[in-house]
């Protein structure tokens, strides 16, 4: 058993223009009245959502998306409350459509929290591996898709992704625990000992690695009485 805690949801912020977004050709032309209308209610959905409505403000984008299923902002909107709201299959429907219209890695990888939440384990990976693709830098990524890979029992996979983490924040004291657990997990107890020693003098004062340095020494005990 594991003494670390899975991380809270992990939503990331907008990051603006993306110079990869699908051109989907010619676009439907609306009339004034129409394009009133959307914006009419997209207003109307930012209102309720300050309101917290936001199943209100879910029907509201909806009708909006009824005059084009297309509207960017609109969809943007729906999937953060589909988020919110812990309705992980509509946010994967919404983000789906989002990443293959904008390609922005910020859509992959909100579609690839949905899938994880919703244990579509594989589809969570191919979402996380296009945001990474698209944009190696956010070191969050890489700790997401590796607790995708835990979770669907593929320590190896896991282990990269963690290191890469780390190797973007080497001195991320919670990376070297995940890095840690999963080298304990795979019996490289070496490995996992250094880890945790690394953990322990970047942060004296913590408490978790000197726990999980214990439990490693139980484990190690464990499995040398089980060779």
């Amino acid at each position: 058993m594991t003494l670390l805690k899975k991380p809270e949801v992990f939503v990331e912020v907008e990051n603006g223009d993306n110079d990869d977004a699908k051109d989907d050709g010619p676009k439907k032309r609306f009339s004034k009245d129409e394009k009133s209308e959307m914006e009419r209610l997209y207003k109307r959905s930012i209102a309720l959502i300050k309101k917290k409505e936001p199943k209100e403000a879910v029907k509201t984008l909806v009708q909006a998306l009824s005059v084009d299923p297309g509207y960017l902002d609109a969809l943007k909107e729906l999937g953060r409350l589909y988020l919110d709201q812990k309705m992980w299959g509509k946010a994967s429907a919404v983000y789906n459509t989002l990443a293959e219209k904008t390609k922005d890695p910020v859509d992959f990888s909100h579609l690839g929290l949905a899938f994880y939440n919703a244990g579509e384990f594989d589809d969570a990976a191919k979402a996380y591996q296009s945001a990474i693709s698209k944009d190696p830098k956010r070191h969050q990524r890489y700790v997401s898709l590796g607790h995708v890979y835990l979770d669907s029992d593929k320590l190896p996979l896991a282990l990269i992704a963690f290191k890469k983490a780390l190797e973007k924040e080497p001195e991320n004291v919670d990376y070297m625990l995940l890095v840690a657990d999963v080298h304990k997990r795979l019996e490289q107890f070496d490995d996992a000992r250094t880890m945790l020693d690394a953990a322990i003098e970047t942060n004296p004062m913590g408490k978790m690695a000197k726990k999980m340095l214990e439990e490693l020494k139980k484990v190690e005990r464990a499995a040398k009485k089980n060779s």
